[in-house]
């Protein structure tokens, strides 16, 4: 069952790798159409710097679980480092479950966040009109993907 819910989680985390990395290409199409644009049209997209912007939060939100699956975050190890490996395995669940304690009251927030943006029915100040609630569901998606990646890393650390 432990191994079932590792891979689910695994898989999750890697599926939302690859879509941070297909909204890292998105920037990279939006601008580049915005430097034609500008430089043979003399003209502008004017949205580029607002949707590559919205872009960017999903790269980093999405990209979370990822990093965590692969060990990717940075981790300070000046202390760590020099403890024992029985102290250190302690040190590395509590800071798995401080972060996952951490993760859910974030989440909580960005769920909140983005219902008020919806039910208030927010738009964003610029000439797209953009309902924020849909740029901001990136928040929680992601958050609740790291918070499903913290989950395995705990199961794991636990073993």
């Amino acid at each position: 069952m432990k191994e079932i819910i590792l891979n689910w989680a695994d898989k999750l985390s890697e599926v939302a790798g690859y879509i941070s990395a297909l909204f890292m290409i998105f920037i990279v199409v939006l601008i580049n159409v915005e430097i034609v644009v500008r430089s043979f049209f003399d003209s502008s997209t004017y949205i580029a710097d607002e949707f590559s912007s919205y872009f960017l939060v999903a790269v980093v939100m999405l990209g979370l679980a990822y990093a965590l699956k692969e060990n990717a975050h940075i981790r300070v190890e000046v202390i760590r480092g020099k403890l024992p490996p029985n102290i250190q395995r302690v040190v590395d669940i509590v800071a798995t479950v401080a972060g996952l304690l951490l993760t859910v009251f974030i989440t909580y927030h960005a769920i909140a966040m983005v219902w008020d943006s919806y039910s208030l029915e927010i738009t964003a100040d610029s000439i797209s009109e953009t309902p924020l609630y849909l740029p901001q569901l990136m928040l929680p998606t992601g958050l609740v993907l790291f918070a499903v990646q913290l989950i395995a890393t705990l199961i794991r650390r636990l073993r």
